[in-house]
């Protein structure tokens, strides 16, 4: 590949990587339901009336610190909610766009792999559905693929690291999200079993991790200071479950599951090429077997002595990533994914790279290996389609035509903004209605963290009749969990006011992942007597 060429292409695929995430964004508005739980805090902090989603708490109830503060600085500038979405999509357009040049550079410059592959690759992640819509959705799916594919870059630099860019990129990625230190730690490891060992290597990335903490530190302090821990809300809430015989009986399930799942459509690794939510069963089986088989693949080559030290370096550190979240997050939310995916796609790239340089005998390897690339691009275009659809409309039924008029109705119907609302889908109900927040899991309350404490239960209806808020949303089978004794108390408690349904709506639809929009179709709000 000549320099001209090289160039041409790269600058191609930066545009094609902006392009692909500006039509997702034209197409489906897709806004995620955290989009409004962060946008929230942004919003009040911008406003002067404290950095928080509810004003009568300082709670942390947010995760990433970038994916906050950007659009807090962005509704400080406009003052308008539109146009912070708008922007703070048109940011991560273009690290999307970045992020495809540094991949296509990084296999054309430091693997000196040939076009085709390099290519694969990077029209892989262009087209990769969860990294677009998380992108534009309002997430910080971006800037972790940013930070994760600039270590990487690092890593495959001969010489000596430099200690400061790594620095640097550890700060960036924990701004990003406060658990990426698992990222770091499971790519730095990788390098040291797999690549290089030397002493050199481990005294750069240990004075890396010095200055990432001194870096990352401004804001450990802050919030300690403000919200009177550093750790957020978020996770000490959705982790609030965990202990010592939970993560065994997990780490026990999860190895258990790694080898059911050569047997079964189920496995523990699918979710990172899978569409997003794609256990609701609405996905075509053999879409979802071949996005399996790849991902095995990715996850496994590190125990493959033949394969080359960056592929095996490579997944290695995805298998620790992806064994981190089977085991210790209660749910694999699908903006998580892309960080690990993105290494898994490089790793098969490196695979695939060494037999694609023709080296001799291997010229059926060479085929097999790039139409494995050629099977995941396919896929990844299957999955991309199929969720612009999906996606589209669940912002126009569920998002737009459900759960923002629910807030708007509850903003009308309620006297005082002091009013408070026990829910689980916190986003749209609690910014468009104002009101105070009581969220399972408690993301932006700590009285529903210290109620589950107390009573030791993660019953609803429990927490309920406990806590008495003004209003209570429950999808249609909420209450029927509660024991009789519960219900016959929320009874006393509370009458119906409205149902909120968009089944007819959703009944002679026909797309993809039907099944993840029916879950969230209709809602019956009630209201204390």
């Amino acid at each position: 590949m000549t320099v001209s060429v090289q160039k041409a292409l790269s600058f191609g695929v930066f545009v094609l990587g902006i392009l692909s995430a500006l039509f997702f964004a034209v197409y489906t508005d897709h806004r995620w339901e955290d989009w409004y739980i962060t946008f929230r805090a942004s919003k009040n902090l911008s406003e002067g009336l404290g950095f928080t989603f509810n004003m009568n708490e300082r709670v942390h109830s947010f995760t990433s610190p970038l994916g906050t503060l950007i659009p807090a600085l962005l509704h400080f500038i406009t003052r308008d909610d539109e146009a912070v979405i708008w922007s703070f999509r048109i940011v991560n357009m273009l690290l999307i766009g970045l992020v495809a040049k540094l991949i296509f550079d990084l296999f054309s410059t430091f693997i000196k792999a040939p076009i085709l592959p390099a290519l694969l690759v990077t029209l892989a992640l262009i087209f990769d559905e969860k990294s677009i819509d998380y992108s534009i959705n309002g997430m910080e799916t971006a800037f972790m693929l940013l930070g994760i594919v600039l270590l990487v870059r690092e890593l495959f630099k001969t010489g000596n690291p430099d200690p400061l860019r790594l620095g640097l990129i550890f700060a960036f990625l924990m701004w990003s999200r406060p658990d990426a230190f698992i990222h770091i730690g499971s790519l730095l490891l990788g390098y040291l079993l797999f690549r290089n060992n030397s002493k050199t290597h481990f005294a750069a990335f240990f004075k890396g991790g010095m200055l990432g903490i001194l870096f990352y530190l401004p804001w450990v302090l802050f919030a300690w200071w403000y919200y009177g821990n550093p750790v957020p809300n978020t996770i000490l809430a959705k982790g609030f479950t965990l202990t010592a015989e939970s993560i065994m009986n997990r780490t026990w399930h999860y190895v258990q599951s790694v080898f059911m799942g050569f047997v079964s459509s189920e496995a523990p690794f699918l979710w990172i090429f899978a569409p997003a939510y794609y256990y609701y069963e609405s996905w075509p089986p053999v879409l979802l077997f071949v996005l399996k088989v790849v991902t095995y693949v990715a996850v496994f080559l590190w125990v493959i002595p033949k394969v080359n030290a960056n592929a095996r370096f490579l997944s290695f550190a995805a298998f620790l990533i992806a064994s981190y979240l089977n085991i210790f997050s209660p749910t694999i939310y699908p903006w998580y994914i892309p960080a690990v995916m993105v290494i898994c796609l490089v790793s098969l790239g490196c695979a695939v790279a060494q037999p694609a340089k023709g080296l001799a005998g291997t010229g059926n390897v060479k085929w097999l290996s790039l139409g494995v690339l050629g099977i995941l691009l396919i896929a990844q275009l299957w999955v991309y389609t199929g969720g612009l659809l999906q996606m589209r409309w669940q912002q126009d039924i569920i998002e737009n035509g459900l759960r923002k008029e629910i807030g708007l109705w509850l903003k009308e119907e309620s006297k005082t903004p002091n009013e408070t609302v026990f829910l689980e889908p916190l986003g749209y109900i609690g910014f468009y209605s104002g009101l105070t927040m009581y969220d399972y899991p408690g993301l932006c309350n700590t009285k529903v963290i210290n109620a589950r404490k107390e009573l030791k239960t993660e019953s609803y209806v429990q927490l309920i009749n406990y806590l008495k808020p003004n209003w209570v949303v429950f999808r249609p089978w909420d209450l029927g969990r509660a024991t009789k004794e519960e219900a016959a108390t929320f009874a006393t408690l509370y009458d119906q006011a409205r149902v909120f349904s968009q089944k007819e709506k959703l009944a002679d639809l026909n797309v993809y992942g039907k099944n993840y929009l029916a879950y969230d179709s209709e809602f019956i709000v009630y209201k204390k007597k």
